[in-house]
């Protein structure tokens, strides 16, 4: 006996929910597993996985999305209650799962980051319940979501998976979702300070705020004071503060041009958290050697911005720095390119991750909730409203 036929006997043979055979045991299409399709359902074999059963409205998802040469592939369960309050049912695959609520016409699919975030969230016995869509490609065609019976959860590939749900989530979508003025969430919904029940969720571009008890939610302004915001002009000249004296200690080297922000980055997963934009700033500089024409060189910096809910305090530092250096000849007789750049970098190095132009809010009252790069370059603070605090 196969292993497909100890599975079938093991659910009751021709006499168990499966039925009869419909013909033998097979291949499959993709050479690996085996297969044998029943009455009422189907068992497949994998020889990491063994063999399990897969029938009715999960089945019928299955195959829609190609069976085991799908994202999904083998079953790794047969078909399993859930653990949701209402009852459903689910197989797990090797690259997924497919969830059945009970009485719904449609069994729906969630995989890779998204569903991470929906087991985080306590799959369909969380607050988000059954799924109500498959994974879909998002109508801006970055990213991917699924809909739940109690929120959703969007990811894009530099900023992972994340939920909304509630009048937030009516909001961002009033706002046109992702292609809103706000973008992608950046973090789920999180209580604005401990003890607090005011709620909130970050953007890309902009924070929604929910005050406990308001019939809406709303997109915060900037908080103006204590220049805990900075236009991008505002931005570069403390850039150029901090970082342009260690450069020049050598009273050899000059500024040529710049410091000038040339862009800033996208949002970038860490794995366990979202990194603000970086700040892309470009300095062009030259070496003075009196009577031979002056080497020159370039760095282009990324710059972050951080921040400290707790201490109220928000800060700059140097990520990282490439360098290029020219040296013309006859001077470049005796002086290699390397030099150049090897000096610049041993007074920049001190530097990485060092907090510069530290700035902390004085009101007591007040509550960070994010600190972001806009695209222009601005940098936006957006605080809880003082009179909710």
């Amino acid at each position: 006996m196969s292993e497909i036929d100890t599975k079938y006997a093991a659910l009751g043979g021709a006499s168990g929910f499966l039925g009869a055979p419909e013909g033998p045991e097979k291949s499959t299409p993709d050479k690996v597993g085996r297969f044998r399709h029943y009455k009422h359902g189907s068992i497949y074999w994998h020889p990491l996985t063994g063999a399990h059963e897969v029938h009715g409205l999960i089945r019928a998802k299955w195959a829609k999305l190609g069976w085991e040469k799908s994202f999904l592939g083998y079953p790794k369960t047969d078909e399993t209650d859930s653990s949701g309050g209402a009852k459903g049912r689910f197989n797990l695959f090797q690259g997924g799962a497919i969830t059945w609520k009970s009485g719904a016409d449609e069994a729906f699919e969630t995989h890779g980051a998204i569903r991470s975030k929906f087991g985080q969230m306590g799959f369909e016995a969380g607050f988000l319940g059954y799924p109500t869509t498959d994974e879909t490609k998002t109508p801006d065609k970055v990213g991917r979501f699924n809909h739940f019976e109690g929120g959703s959860i969007y990811w894009k590939p530099t900023i992972s998976a994340h939920e909304v749900h509630g009048l937030i989530r009516g909001l961002w979508q009033s706002q046109g979702w992702e292609k809103g003025e706000l973008g992608y969430p950046i973090s789920d919904e999180l209580p604005a300070f401990k003890g607090s029940k005011h709620r909130f969720n970050d953007f890309e571009n902009g924070v929604a705020y929910w005050k406990h008890g308001s019939k809406k939610a709303v997109p915060l302004s900037k908080f103006v004071l204590f220049d805990a915001s900075r236009t991008a002009a505002e931005m570069v000249a403390s850039i150029s503060e901090a970082i342009l004296p260690e450069i020049k200690k050598d009273d050899r080297i000059y500024i040529k041009s710049g410091p000038k922000l040339t862009g800033v980055t996208d949002y970038a997963w860490n794995g366990a958290r979202v990194r603000n934009r970086l700040y892309k700033i470009h300095v062009g500089g030259g070496i003075d050697v009196s009577a031979l024409p002056d080497p020159t060189f370039t760095i282009d910096f990324l710059i972050g911005v951080d921040f400290n809910r707790e201490k109220k305090q928000i800060w700059t530092y140097l990520d990282s720095a490439k360098f290029h250096a020219h040296v013309p000849f006859p001077t470049s007789i005796g002086l290699d390119a390397s030099e150049i750049t090897g000096k610049i970098k041993k007074a920049l190095d001190p530097l990485v991750g060092k907090p510069q132009g530290m700035t902390t809010i004085s009101e007591n009252k007040a509550h960070i909730l994010s600190v972001k790069v806009m695209k222009n370059g601005d940098l936006n603070t957006y605080l809880v409203p003082l009179a909710d605090a």
